[in-house]
């Protein structure tokens, strides 16, 4: 197996401008970004809304290849998500998506990220889990119709927070891509060999250390031996990108490294491991 491709997300760099991260993610090696597109620090949402083509045109000025857009249907919110009871407002991030994925195809992104849902008032577990993959089986013709793939990242805090309910997801919405994060289960106290099971439903990756209890850590201070990461995605013949995805946010702790730091020491932990 060839070196996989690698990429840094502009969601590192939230206090910067798009064209300052961009330059940064640059100067540190990499030639590919993961693109935030939840707030509009790095894109405007109005205008990617609007089908702005001046938008599009200072994304592409950037001359990086966009791997991932990821969206969500409120600025920086998890509300409204893809398992919102009320129809009128699923069929709003319907049309909301229809947009995203034309500024998908415009900006040369590989995937759009729309993330798995949370449990609303009144709605039980399963309930809001069999709502959240409808919504993604409905979304997904629109999305490959316009080539690009429609990918979730299940996510401490979601419907599907635990590994087995990220296989359930995979199956229950085949065609949907699963993003895999081991730290958003090594913080739950899940062992790696648990989350390993992940990797055959897995189109994108993100790498940050973490361990129980703290969703982000130094590179040597946490509990995910990444080696054995790259081992298990050779084995299921994994061919996406490795997203370095460091942030900063008040988060289970994620205020707790220096950004570039850990950045340059995971990608020179690629450089040796990813051959």
């Amino acid at each position: 197996m060839s070196a996989l491709p690698v990429c840094a997300s502009t969601a590192s760099f939230r206090y910067c401008t798009l064209q300052e991260a961009a330059a940064i993610i640059r100067a540190l090696g990499f030639e590919a970004i993961d693109l935030e597109g939840a707030s509009s620090k790095h894109v405007q949402r109005t205008l990617v809304l609007a089908g702005d083509a001046g938008e599009v045109k200072r994304v592409r000025a950037l001359d990086m290849k966009i791997v991932d857009f990821s969206w969500t249907f409120e600025e920086f919110s998890l509300k409204p998500a893809v398992n919102d009871p009320d129809p009128t407002v699923r069929a709003s991030n319907k049309e909301q998506f229809r947009r995203v994925i034309d500024f998908c195809q415009q900006i040369g992104a590989r995937s759009v990220l729309v993330l798995p849902g949370v449990v609303y008032p009144g709605q039980s577990l399963a309930e809001a889990r069999k709502l959240a993959a409808q919504s993604f089986n409905e979304l997904l013709p629109i999305a490959l119709d316009g080539g690009i793939r429609l990918i979730t990242e299940a996510h401490l805090g979601s419907l599907f927070e635990t590994p087995q309910s990220a296989v359930e997801l995979a199956m229950a919405a085949p065609g949907v891509g699963l993003v895999l994060d081991y730290a958003h289960f090594i913080c739950q106290g899940y062992p790696q060999a648990e989350v390993d099971q992940l990797a055959e439903y897995t189109v994108h990756v993100h790498l940050r250390q973490a361990k129980n209890g703290m969703m982000q850590m130094p590179l040597g201070d946490g509990t995910i031996n990444f080696a054995l990461v790259l081992d298990r995605l050779r084995e299921v013949k994994y061919d996406g990108y490795l997203c370095v995805e460091y942030v900063h946010q008040n988060y289970l702790g994620a205020t707790n490294v220096d950004i570039v730091t850990e950045t340059i020491k995971m990608r020179d932990f690629l450089k040796e491991h990813n051959l």
